[in-house]
């Protein structure tokens, strides 16, 4: 038989609560209470799309310590200490611009740039294989990982692009303007190589961060660290505590 729920003395109807066997009695526990989970500080995200400013702040913090600063300064001039010797090969296996030196002063031997051309595809290949190389190869040497060092290894790529630049520019440049000077009438020699397309200049960089984060997306750790005993024994981890193992 169906039973009419209990109501108070001014009206208002109170709901029915869960009791136990029909013996009138109800006993503690019985009542159906939902259990909210609480929130710690430092705990993450269920949603990633819901990350807030402060908890994007709150992982930068964690996962930037003054030995990544080290790290990242130490890439960078490596990075544009490499800028010397890539300089130095691109006007060495670079394509010269022939010069021919008349009674009436120094032409240009070749008309159709195809030499022009090659310095700059030269230029362009180098750039294309540093990037490639220094991008995995600066993640794998390390087994701390972080925007910073990240950062350090784009602005190293992008000087020492600009290093190579200037320094292949300036091999054989003494020796070119003396026999601009001094050459005889008849005698053929090359000019410096020489970069128009500026826009070379961001390659490296460019292709040096696609790799690093190429590799870093196989990683198996939200914090890119390689040795699992890091994330429990340094405890510098996004959130505040170790990803699951």
């Amino acid at each position: 038989m169906r039973q009419e729920s209990p109501s108070s003395s001014d009206g208002v109807t109170t709901p029915p609560t869960a009791s136990g066997p029909s013996d009138g009695v109800s006993r503690p526990g019985a009542e159906l209470v939902p259990v909210v989970r609480r929130r710690h500080a430092g705990d993450e995200p269920d949603d990633p799309l819901a990350l807030t400013p402060a908890a994007l702040w709150t992982g930068l913090r964690a996962s930037v310590s003054l030995r990544d600063v080290v790290a990242a300064l130490v890439l960078a001039g490596i990075v544009v200490a490499l800028g010397v010797g890539t300089g130095v090969l691109w006007a060495w296996i670079g394509p010269h611009v022939p010069v021919l030196m008349t009674t009436n002063g120094p032409i240009l031997a070749e008309y159709y740039g195809e030499s022009a051309f090659g310095q700059q595809a030269t230029y362009g290949g180098l750039a294309l294989v540093v990037g490639l190389v220094l991008g995995p190869a600066a993640y794998l040497a390390r087994p701390w990982r972080g925007p910073i060092v990240l950062l350090g290894l784009a602005l190293g790529c992008l000087a020492g692009a600009w290093v190579s630049w200037k320094v292949g520019t300036w091999v054989g440049r003494e020796e070119y303007e003396s026999l601009l000077q001094h050459a005889a009438p008849g005698r053929t020699f090359s000019t410096p190589v020489k970069l128009n397309a500026h826009g070379l200049l961001f390659l490296e960089p460019l292709v040096a961060v696609l790799g690093y984060v190429v590799v870093a997306a196989w990683s198996r750790y939200p914090d890119l660290k390689v040795d699992p005993a890091l994330n429990r024994g340094h405890g510098r981890h996004w959130g505040g505590r170790p990803p699951d193992q």
